[in-house]
């Protein structure tokens, strides 16, 4: 680990990062040091490769690894999902809110036995809110990766392409959360049944719903853990990887675990407040206490009671922050990035210098993840967070909370004003159904989960209303425009605003300029152009505009919203002709994303980007210049960006061989996409000191063979390859000294990866998807030579 500790030295020494991250570091180095100096002592003469192994076991993200091992179980459903008739079949895990059921059929997802014996897996969140195209589309990008040609296709066609994608392939599909049998009568007939032993895998809280499924075949119940079990979980969450508790705390903190009533999800909110509090008996004898004179009734009760304690204990910065969460009924993944861009608009983060807003919101994330309130869902490559949630449990005592609190008011199609329609004799269709007159609602925040059309025809007003999100139950058309005209004239004091799941129709809303205090904006649909009116906005933090096809025009009044942060649009953004060559002399201070925007080569590329100088993630789309008398091969200088870490580039116009690539020497992460360029380009990336994620993607360089350099990508931990007709690969171990993750997808041709990969110290994941049989062959021997790598192969299709 010697590199390690001179990197964080560096480091530190050139200011590289932030404190608390040096701190982490170098909390870990010692971590890691001290297990191995525990092995030696206690193990004896230890392996190369044992040490790499339990190094990595010792390091491994808490997240990652505290669940508890339930054995008898685990063994049950894994003989259920790989023995058995060779039919398809289907296989139910039930049991009460907050046993395991997901954790435990997410632990059998990932087994490497279950990743073999399956040729293909996907994994699909239900939830009580759900639209049956976001279900085919959810499985459709585990099992194949989603393109813009199946984003624009029909729930038929989807039904058919899914159908299509499984056929004489032995697949493993995840149910997760399922509260209706509909879920699987809706798709079941894209699910065909060859006979191979494929299975499909329903978790439910409903009994009912697993034997409805499968009537002839009793599902698994989850049963709750013993009174060892809990106590290993409890120290497990608290204690991480350094083992036992201390004497004088194992008697109390038996009995905190005991009063848990052996339900998973209790304990981890207990072991959140534990490990935020003084290890000290008196401390912990507080917290019994506590427990002792809130805890009564069943097991359910008993947790809903241990997360309420869990809340009162929050510090007041990040009650609001956890509160938030209610908002996003109809959302089981949040975006990590929208999250944390809603919570800055609201005004719950306080800028503490010399970090900027969002790294103060991730720290309060992060804080709220080591308190066991919030659940990383999915990682980024170079090992952020991307998404997360929090448990229906924790969902349910958001909303109440918020209810009581009046911090926010969540309306469904089962609240006010239909409560009265509900109860009455009289069916009614909500789909035609609207109120004679608008609603009216008084709530400082306003999240609504209803039909689009419902929403639209019931026509809501908020005269004081501050934050209005909606989310869209299920629809049969979600596609289709509506008039929400309505909106800035019945909400004139919002400041949150986001219809980012309803589409406005070809016309950016011409009252929109009125809603002056919008700090954020989150609108979709077939917007081809910005009015420069929306520079009356002027405390917009972010906007974003979901596409849905073409390019979105900005005008030039967009260059004075200088408190502008964040701009996102989905397909492609551009500045017209007039605007770039306009002289505005107005920089972007402030923003710190910016993605898609649509660029050419030529200088006027240049004076565009240097009025966005403190980019730290840029996503770009690049095509030939449409002035031929400003075609060049140059591809931009980008140097002038020192704080740009995340960069996209993706280019959509003739096949061209730019120069050499300058970019800035702080970029940590780049994706580059169809250039088409000669391997021999990529020393000047490869020279990049920080760079650690690399995604080379859709034929990013052309050629047979690549072969490595010395010297070059000296911190790279991250590196996919996808799509690309290269054949041979030529590097070794010493190529890549701290290399973590690899992934390869669609590299047909690619015959093997090097051998002398075995043997880099750092590789813990090497991920194939649709590669031919040879590259498969020589990563098995990879894994055959090691047991420190774990290997995930998805078996071509038949």
């Amino acid at each position: 680990m010697a590199y390690e500790v001179e990197y964080v030295i560096d480091s530190i020494e050139m200011g590289i990062g932030a404190n608390l991250q040096h701190l982490l570091w170098i909390y870990d180095l010692q971590e890691r040091i001290r297990f191995i100096k525990h092995l030696a002592k206690n193990t004896g003469v230890l392996s190369v490769a044992q040490i790499r192994g339990h190094v990595r076991q010792a390091s491994t993200p808490k997240t990652d690894k505290m669940v508890i091992s339930l054995g008898d179980q685990e063994q049950e459903v894994i003989d259920r999902l790989t023995r058995g008739s060779s039919k398809r079949d289907v296989v139910s895990l039930v049991g009460m809110a907050g046993i395991g059921k997901t954790t435990l059929a997410k632990k059998l997802y990932n087994d490497p036995n279950i990743v073999y014996h399956f040729h293909c897996r996907a994994w699909c969140s239900v939830s009580q809110v759900y639209l049956k195209r976001d279900l085919l589309l959810n499985i459709l990008r585990d099992i194949e990766g989603l393109t813009d040609e199946i984003h624009e296709m029909s729930e038929a066609d989807l039904e058919q392409r899914l159908r299509q994608r499984l056929l004489k392939n032995k697949y493993l599909i995840v149910l997760d959360d399922v509260w209706d049998v509909e879920v699987w009568n809706v798709l079941e007939r894209s699910l065909p049944d060859d006979g191979n032993g494929s299975r499909i895998m329903i978790t439910s809280r409903l009994r009912k719903v697993a034997l409805e499924a499968k009537p002839d075949s009793d599902p698994h119940s989850l049963r709750l853990l013993n009174r060892d079990e809990s106590w290993k979980l409890l120290q497990m969450k608290i204690f991480h990887e350094e083992g036992c508790c201390p004497e004088e705390l194992v008697d109390i903190g038996e009995q905190i675990a005991e009063r848990c009533g052996g339900l998973p999800l209790a304990i981890v909110a207990v072991a959140g407040i534990l490990e935020k509090t003084e290890k000290e008996l008196e401390q912990w004898k507080l917290i019994a206490k506590e427990l002792n004179s809130r805890v009564i009734g069943d097991a359910e009760t008993r947790c809903k009671d241990i997360l309420q304690l869990s809340y009162s204990h929050l510090p007041a910065h990040l009650k609001a922050c956890f509160l938030y969460f209610g908002a996003f009924q109809g959302e089981k993944d949040v975006r990590f990035s929208k999250l944390i861009q809603l919570w800055i608009a609201e005004g719950f983060v306080q800028k503490k210098e010399p970090r900027s807003l969002e790294e103060t919101a991730e720290e309060y994330l992060l804080d709220l993840i080591d308190r066991s309130l919030v659940i990383i869902s999915k990682k980024r490559s170079k090992g952020g967070v991307k998404t997360c949630r929090i448990h229906d449990l924790l969902r349910d005592l958001c909303q109440s909370q918020s209810s009581e609190d009046k911090f926010l008011q969540l309306v469904t199609r089962y609240d006010e004003p239909y409560a009265s329609l509900l109860d009455s004799d009289h069916w009614v269709d909500f789909d035609s159904y609207y109120p004679s007159n608008p609603v009216k609602y008084e709530s400082h925040r306003l999240c609504i989960c209803l039909k689009r059309k419902v929403f639209v025809d019931s026509r809501p007003s908020g005269p004081s209303t501050r934050s209005l999100i909606f989310s869209a139950s299920s629809d049969t058309y979600p596609r289709r425009p509506y008039n929400l005209s309505f909106i800035p004239r019945h909400f004139k004091l919002v400041k949150v605003l986001d219809l980012e799941c309803i589409n406005i129709g070809h016309s950016f809303p011409a009252e929109m300029e009125f809603l002056v205090q919008l700090r954020y904006l989150a609108i979709s649909g077939d917007v081809g152009s910005i009015p420069r009116s929306i520079s009356n906005l002027w405390k917009l933090e972010t906007l974003i505009v979901k596409g849905l096809s073409g390019m979105v025009l900005l005008p030039d009044s967009l260059w004075c919203m200088t408190r502008l942060r964040h701009i996102h649009v989905k397909k492609q953004a551009a500045f017209s002709m007039e605007d770039e060559m306009s002289g505005n002399s107005f920089q972007l201070e402030n923003l710190v994303t910016f993605s898609s925007l649509s660029l050419s080569f030529g200088m006027d590329t240049e004076k565009i980007l240097r009025k966005l100088p403190n980019l730290r993630s840029f996503s770009c789309i690049f095509l030939d210049a449409r002035d031929s008398s400003q075609s060049c091969n140059q591809f931009p200088r980008l140097d002038f960006l020192p704080q740009l870490e995340s960069l996209k580039i993706f280019y959509a116009g003739r096949t061209r061989k730019p120069g050499e690539f300058i970019l800035p020497l702080n970029l940590k992460k780049l994706t580059l996409s169809s250039f088409g360029l000669p391997w021999d380009h990529i020393s000047s990336i490869g020279r990049l000191p920080n760079l650690q994620v690399l995604k080379l993607v859709s034929e990013a360089f052309d050629g047979e063979s690549w072969d490595m350099r010395e010297d070059e990508f000296p911190e790279l931990r991250f590196l996919q390859l996808d799509s690309l007709n290269l054949v041979q690969w030529n590097a070794s171990c010493d190529h890549l000294p701290k290399l973590a993750q690899l992934v390869l997808r669609n590299c047909k041709r690619l015959q093997e990866v090097p051998y002398d990969f075995a043997d880099i110290p750092t590789l813990e994941l090497i991920q194939v998807q649709r590669c031919g049989k040879s590259l498969e062959e020589s990563v098995r021997s990879i894994d055959e030579a090691t047991e420190c790598i774990q290997v995930l192969i998805s078996r071509s299709y038949s």
